[in-house]
């Protein structure tokens, strides 16, 4: 039996078989409010999935750092991390390098990566990884689900990278299957699909990709009006190197939702545009200025 105010585990971590021949990783983390800062109460781990204690730049609200050892999914492979916010609890979430979906086998076995957080009355969710690199022949599913209360906040972004277009790798092979999920009091907010196949008219065609290989999207449960948008634009134009990374960048507001895409060949033009994003965005999310990870710097 679990003990009081512990998160219980979720189907995905329990129902892992200890015979199973890949290798499961998994993390739950529970944060709380407390008398002067946002806490960590629970951390259940299996597999190398870790965190490095909580940092705290700007006093009260909690930075994360999840840490992935092996730093990349081999076939059958599995990554869960599960995230709850009690009410009016805060936290940024980032990793310190690049994912990667290695390739897979013969029988195309999956490699999975989900992050499945709720967020209770008055919290706020900033889930900021960098970017998933998906070799040629892997098998990739990548899994992004956000449970949100009334008064919840949610700033989360995914890059996904197709090949390894430095090493002379393109993508050629394979699948990446990119899930976007966002409720809001048990309502969708959002509920988006991409399925990228290795080697498809979707990766060169006008209607598609056009020949790029970096796609990002950046949703915030916050309302930009023209104005901003706008600015927000102009500010993006600006970023260093947009002409030689042939992007495009979309913003749009949906009812509630904010949303910004990236199509290009830079994943780190893509964070950098992403990053400005969010320090443009953070005071109208929850009234704070930008505080930058610290791992960013390294």
């Amino acid at each position: 039996m679990n003990a009081p105010n512990q998160i219980s585990m979720s189907a995905d971590i329990a129902g892992q078989s200890a015979t199973a021949p890949s290798w499961h990783a998994a993390i739950e983390l529970g944060l709380r409010r407390g008398p002067l800062r946002t806490d960590v109460y629970h951390v259940l781990h299996k597999g190398p999935l870790r965190i490095q204690r909580p940092f705290y730049p700007e006093g009260d609200l909690c930075h994360l750092y999840l840490l992935h050892p092996p730093g990349g999914m081999v076939p059958g492979d599995e990554l869960q991390v599960d995230l709850a916010l009690e009410a009016g609890s805060s936290a940024l979430v980032t990793t310190p390098s690049a994912g990667k979906a290695y390739r897979s086998d013969r029988q195309k076995t999956p490699q999975l990566q989900g992050i499945c957080a709720r967020v209770e009355e008055d919290a706020c969710l900033e889930w900021l990884p960098q970017e998933t690199i998906i070799f040629d022949g892997a098998e990739a599913e990548l899994r992004n689900e956000f449970h949100l209360a009334a008064g919840a906040q949610l700033l989360a972004w995914d890059i996904v990278v197709l090949g390894r277009r430095a090493s002379g790798e393109s993508f050629d092979e394979g699948r990446c299957l990119q899930r976007f999920t966002i409720l809001k009091e048990g309502r969708p907010l959002l509920s988006e699909r991409t399925l990228w196949q290795g080697g498809s008219a979707l990766l060169d065609g006008p209607w598609g990709m056009a020949g790029r290989w970096v796609s990002g999207s950046l949703f915030a449960t916050l309302t930009a009006d023209r104005a901003l948008l706008d600015e927000l634009r102009d500010g993006l134009a600006a970023q260093p190197y947009y002409d030689q990374c042939q992007a495009e960048w979309g913003l749009s507001q949906r009812r509630d939702l904010f949303m910004a895409r990236y199509l290009g060949n830079s994943p780190e033009h893509c964070r950098r545009g992403f990053t400005y994003l969010w320090e443009k965005l953070r005071p109208l999310l929850n009234g704070r200025p930008a505080c930058r990870p610290r791992i960013w710097n390294t």
